[in-house]
């Protein structure tokens, strides 16, 4: 309870986080050497087996890529060869050691990630694989609201020194979005709760023009596989966007 507590005072009010992931799952040796070719396999001395992305000192995860509307919620499309497995499978955490690391997990999800919002701004940051671990401000990445539906977000996310003002007038959208059928690769289809963000039907509705939507047909259960996205029925997506009949259904959190 302590720990949930600290969190929550670091995050300047509640936070409504996705099913937690204790210990580090087992990955298939394939993934590993796929991901070795982009990066290392290290020891972190607080989440054990661990891979450290090859990338900028700047780099923070969630940033090179889009977000797009699906009927479960907000994917994150990555542009990085790496990124259908450390984006929708386990977590990101930032280590003393290592700086980011990534933790295996077997859960699959559209996007590992909570968010904020305020003003004029929307944020985003790795959702962390336990309550233990404490936010940074440095950890959210947040652009204009009129951005994001941007194709390259790297391009349009506000310098990190800025985020300390920006805390200070965003919120946290303390909401979840239930994925009825997500696929795990070792324990079969399983329901899973992850943060809903912005709804989409709240934006300006020039942002939501331009917004990709696309049906999500996730991959399928027992491999570490990608997602398929199926633009061809966008705009039915952001026709239904809010409605709870679909798979996405939409709850609020705790007051």
């Amino acid at each position: 309870m302590a720990a949930v507590m600290a969190l929550s005072a670091t995050l300047t009010g509640p936070l409504v986080l996705p099913g937690t992931q204790a210990h580090a799952a087992e990955i298939a040796v394939t993934v590993r050497e796929r991901l070795s070719n982009y990066g290392g396999w290290r020891t972190s001395a607080r989440f054990g087996d661990v891979w450290v992305p090859s990338v900028r000192t700047e780099w923070r995860p969630y940033t090179e890529g889009r977000w797009v509307w699906t009927d479960d919620g907000w994917y994150w499309q990555s542009t990085e060869p790496f990124g259908d497995v450390v984006y929708h499978y386990g977590r990101w955490a930032y280590d003393p050691d290592f700086g980011w690391v990534w933790i295996a997990g077997d859960q699959w999800a559209p996007a590992w990630v909570v968010w904020r919002q305020g003003g004029n701004d929307v944020g985003w940051a790795p959702a962390p694989p336990d309550v233990g671990v404490a936010f940074d401000d440095a950890w959210w990445c947040f652009v204009p609201v009129a951005a994001i539906g941007a194709v390259d977000l790297v391009r349009v996310v506000r310098p990190v020194q800025e985020n300390v003002v920006i805390m200070r007038n965003t919120t946290i959208i303390n909401q979840t979005v239930v994925v009825n059928n997500a696929p795990r690769v070792r324990l079969g289809n399983q329901v899973v709760a992850i943060n809903a963000g912005p709804r989409l039907q709240q934006l300006p509705k020039p942002v939501i023009e331009s917004i990709k939507a696309a049906k999500l047909v996730p991959p399928r259960k027992g491999v570490f596989a990608s997602a398929r996205l199926d633009v061809s029925r966008g705009a039915e997506i952001k026709r239904l966007a809010g409605n709870t009949k679909g798979n996405g259904q939409i709850l609020a959190g705790p007051k």
